[in-house]
């Protein structure tokens, strides 16, 4: 089974935000795990982002998480009336086995 795990940052999020991620490794059949977390700031033109994650005050959640060629598309819903900064890591594993239909 193949999985890869990238970091994503991104400054100033407040309320739904959708967003995406692109890379060849996705395919229409990848399953695409996505989990995110309040993060410190770090300057817009830095070359060496570092950032810790943390738990806060404000609920971050991700939603609508939909593969296709090259790319996942996504929301980010950031619960908390200014932007935040906010980080994500996106794991890409293996499309599944098998594929069942709830009757």
């Amino acid at each position: 089974m193949a999985i890869t795990s990238y970091r994503m940052y991104l400054w100033g999020r407040c309320g739904r935000c959708v967003e995406n991620f692109r890379t060849p490794l996705i395919t229409h059949g990848s399953v695409v795990h996505i989990s995110a977390s309040e993060a410190t700031a770090i300057p817009p033109q830095s070359f060496t982002p570092q950032f810790d994650r943390f738990v806060g005050a404000a609920n971050v959640s991700v939603l609508n998480v939909a593969p296709s060629e090259g790319r996942v598309d996504f929301v980010v819903q950031v619960d908390w009336p200014t932007p935040l900064s906010i980080a994500m890591d996106i794991t890409i594993l293996d499309p599944p086995a098998e594929v069942i239909v709830g009757v």
